[in-house]
């Protein structure tokens, strides 16, 4: 597989990672509200856990009696889970941003190996002799120490 088939696959892995995600996380929401409703003051912490995990054990007939029933928050929670889902991971496949330019993106202390252009750059660098350093540098500390 070439590496835009890679890029593809992961794209959306990634659609139906983040679908399942915040489907899971509606279904919690709707048996939550409804265990509220249903219960008022006398729930308990084990009541609701177990309507969770009886909604997800019986995740098909969950699902069903929803769409059968026509409930609009599961409609739309999962309308809007599909579009978050596709939105979020819809960016640019071969964009980069932030680290992932450091070529272009330089800075001082960046970690990464220069480039040939870099290491024998003669317009920015001008090649001087050792001596001739070491006296510009003693020159200057003592213009500094008077």
């Amino acid at each position: 597989m070439n590496n835009k088939g890679k890029k593809i696959l992961k794209k959306i892995s990634w659609v139906i990672i983040s679908f399942i995600l915040l489907e899971v996380i509606l279904i919690i929401a709707l048996v939550s509200i409804n265990t509220f409703s249903q219960y008022k003051l006398e729930i308990t912490t084990s009541l609701l856990l177990e309507n969770i995990n009886y909604s997800f054990t019986h995740l098909v007939s969950f699902i069903n009696s929803n769409v059968t029933e026509k409930n609009p928050f599961f409609i739309i929670g999962t309308l809007f889970s599909i579009i978050y889902a596709l939105y979020t991971n819809s960016r640019n496949l071969n964009k980069k941003e932030g680290w992932e330019t450091e070529d272009s993106n330089t800075y001082h202390g960046s970690a990464r190996w220069a480039q040939l252009k870099e290491l024998f750059d003669t317009t920015n660098f001008i090649k001087q002799p050792k001596s001739k350093i070491q006296s510009d540098f003693k020159k200057s500390l003592e213009k500094e120490g008077k």
